[in-house]
Formats: structure tokens, sequence, C-alpha cells
């Protein structure tokens, strides 16, 4: 940005948490470069990385790439580094404290105050947390969808969208059992991908179809799953039980982060929505309506996070 706040220049590159599988590095450098595109490096007086990971138990080797990544593209001096969850507060709103809800790769809450989290609820990683994420949504899915083609769970849409999502043309809808495999029918003959016998048998069309999903699950990072939340949400919206039901868990857990780190102080502060999840489907709409209830006013919903980095920048060289 310049210093008046227009847009200068914008890059984009794969994703830099390294708890998803992203190279931290390679990725910020990518993109500052092209951010930077044919702007004289001298112009540049400061700068914020919003950096996922970037906590206290990461923030030692957000701190090195951010500095690596900006040496590599001709910056001198150093940028400052916060959490990817300061930024998405500050891409916003300009107030300096209140309350960001996020639920994207990763999924949590926080009070901010001056681009510092003062209480914060969730955030630890697809491994040990982020409820109500995009990855969270995506692995109950796959739960769901192998559950219902092994007789533990019920029948559910996600049973033929998750494959279908997941192994693209590799995948033959022919092979998933009428109503979700609830039937015992025996299927005709078919081929799918070089993975399934030919055979009449169901237990083979499963046996096959369930090891594929989980052949490809553990053959991506974790971050991979979250391109399954739209899967849950379009079928949520087709009035799938099971689907609905993880749409609801989702926006609870995020509620309850919510509820974990205001305080009856908070009551007033501004909520913003930050993430992919948040922009629109039905938990967003769920989580938006619990916002209206607990705070009286409805949450804003955050922009670009890195215009919200940019802006945090121009806060702390005196220009907003």
């Amino acid at each position: 940005m310049t210093l008046t706040g227009a847009v200068a220049g914008s890059g984009y590159a794969p994703g830099a948490n390294p708890n998803s599988g992203g190279d931290t590095e390679g990725s910020l450098t990518t993109a500052l470069g092209a951010a930077l595109g044919d702007l004289d490096p001298a112009l540049v007086i400061a700068g914020v990385f919003g950096i996922a990971g970037a906590g206290a138990a990461g923030r030692p080797a957000a701190v090195r790439a951010a500095n690596k990544a900006w040496r590599v593209c001709g910056l001198t001096g150093a940028p400052s580094v916060v959490t990817d969850i300061a930024v998405a507060f500050a891409a916003g709103t300009d107030a300096a404290a209140g309350i960001v809800v996020f639920a994207g790769t990763g999924a949590g809450a926080a009070f901010i105050n001056d681009g510092t989290i003062v209480r914060r609820a969730d955030g630890y990683g697809w491994l040990v947390g982020d409820e109500g994420s995009a990855v969270w949504i995506g692995k109950e899915a796959v739960r769901a969808a192998l559950a219902a083609f092994d007789g533990r769970g019920q029948p559910t849409l996600l049973a033929e969208s998750v494959p279908r999502a997941l192994l693209g043309n590799h995948f033959d809808p022919g092979l998933v059992p009428p109503a979700a495999v609830a039937e015992p029918e025996p299927e005709p003959e078919a081929l799918w991908g070089g993975l399934a016998t030919a055979t009449r048998r169901r237990t083979s069309h499963r046996t096959a179809i369930t090891q594929a999903i989980v052949k490809e699950v553990y053959a991506q990072p974790p971050a991979a799953l979250g391109r399954l939340g739209p899967v849950v949400c379009a079928a949520a919206l087709a009035g799938d039980s099971v689907a609905h039901r993880i749409t609801d868990e989702a926006a609870e857990w995020l509620l309850l982060d919510v509820d974990a780190v205001r305080t009856a102080a908070d009551v007033s502060a501004p909520v913003v929505m930050a993430g992919s999840v948040l922009g629109s489907g039905p938990v967003a709409d769920a989580v938006r309506d619990g916002l209206l209830e607990r705070f009286a006013t409805p949450p804003t919903p955050a922009g670009d996070g890195a215009a919200g980095a940019a802006g945090m920048a121009l806060r702390r060289l005196g220009f907003r």
C-alpha cells in the first residue's frame, strides 16, 4: 500500500502454515516478490506479516522465515510478524480492540488489542484442535462417508460426493450402492480406476472405494481436506441430515470459542468473522445468528487479509 492506503501491488503463493504442510519461507518469498513487482524496494519503509502458526510455539521459525523473505526481496530493515488471527481482525475493522472468530484451514476465536492476542480459544492445528475449520469439516465428512460404506453410519449424500471430490475422474458412481450402501442388493460388474476387481460382491466394491478414499486422504497434506468444506455445506443445504449435523457442530464449536474469549465488558466490542467457512453457507449463517444473539449487533465480515496486514503496517507508522 501507499501511505494514502492505495493498493500498490499484490501477490499470491501456496499456503505458508508449516503445521499443515506449507513452505513458510518459500511461500512468503513468492508472494512478497509478486506483490513488489517492478516497485523500487528502497521505497518500502515497513511491513507486517500475518503468519499462520506464528503464535508463541511457532514464532521463532515464523520470524526467521519472514526476515529471510524480506531480505531475499531486497528490502531493508525488518518486518513485524504477527499471527494471521490478528491480521484477520484488522481486515474487518479499524478498531484497535475486539473479537475475531475465524474458520478457514484453522479455526478459533481471539480477543485482539493493538495486534496482540489477549485471549484465545483453539487455533491449535488440525491434529489437536481447529474444530469447525474447513479441515475439521472435511475430516468429519470423510469419516461419515466411510461409516456409511462399512455399515457403522447412516446413509448420506456424502457417500457419493466425498469420493467424487477426492478422486475426480477415478471415481465411478456406479460403485456406490443405492441409498448410500443401505441395501444389500448385489451390484452389476464394474471396473473403477483399476482399484476394484470386476465382481458382483458388494463387499469388494465397498472395500475398493473405501481404500481409495483412505489412500487419497493420507497421500495429501492435512490442509487438503479443507476442499471438502463446500461439499458438506452443499449436502447440508440439500437436506442431508449427516451433513447438517456436521455443519451444526462446526458452528457450535466456533460459538464456544467466542464465549471462551469474551467477557461481560466485551459486549460492545466489534466482532469480525473471517475465513472461507464463515464467508457464506450454513456454518456462516449459524455463527452469524449466534453472534447477533450474544452482541445485539451483526458481526463484520473480514476483507482481504493482505490488505489487513498492510493497513496494520500503516497504523504502526501513524498514517491511519
